[in-house]
């Protein structure tokens, strides 16, 4: 497995391209600047096969009409989020978009505990609502990309539609309780993080007596 991250857009969000020992590739996230995107792809010799969406924000999908069209790959989302791909006014609402977003319609609708595999690689989906109703985050061996979900000592805003600190806080502590081990956890901003880390140090996680 090839991991290559990706920082991207006005809001600085990070895109993941994981490839197989078959440089066959998912996209995670396309936040922006689809020409960055793509060059990394053809830089590494990679075939995309998927793009996968952890949830529906402006920042995390700026790139994917232009990206899926280049590699006509088909796009993976919760069924509960894939709205959101539709709604070119929400998503051209924020005040960072210089690049009118065009809708787009997701291929495959997931949820939680579906799997997708490509070569030796298998992902797995896992609802973590509360950023959004329908965030997911995407285990792969021992790494999960939690989007905007878990970050380092935090967590994603709530404030926008869709948002519920409760329901998220909740999902934090789920994903703790379900995932015992030690992770390594790729965030859709800001560094990477660990599981263990998290649970020493992130004021939202309440570990049970």
């Amino acid at each position: 497995m090839k991991l290559t991250k990706l920082v991207l857009g006005a809001c600085i969000t990070n895109c993941y391209i994981v490839a197989s020992d078959k440089n066959n590739c998912i996209i995670i996230d396309p936040a922006d600047e689809a020409d960055k995107i793509i060059a990394a792809v053809k830089e590494n010799a990679l075939t995309v096969k998927y793009i996968f969406i952890t949830h529906g924000h402006t920042d995390h999908i700026l790139a994917l009409e232009e990206v899926a069209k280049h590699f006509d790959a088909p796009i993976v989302i919760s069924r509960i989020d894939a709205w959101r791909l539709e709604d070119e006014e929400l998503i051209n609402e924020r005040p960072y978009v210089t690049k009118p977003y065009k809708a787009v319609k997701a291929d495959i609708l997931i949820e939680e505990g579906d799997e997708i595999e490509l070569d030796e690689l298998k992902f797995r989906f896992y609802g973590m609502p509360g950023h959004t109703d329908g965030s997911m985050a995407i285990v792969l061996n021992d790494i999960i990309f939690t989007g905007d979900t878990l970050l380092k000592e935090n967590h994603g805003k709530t404030t926008l539609p869709g948002g519920d600190e409760n329901r998220l806080i909740e999902s934090i502590n789920r994903l703790v309780k379900d995932f015992k081990d030690d992770y390594k956890i790729l965030t859709g901003h800001r560094e990477e993080t660990t599981l263990d880390y998290e649970r020493k140090h992130n004021p939202y996680i309440k570990l049970e007596e």
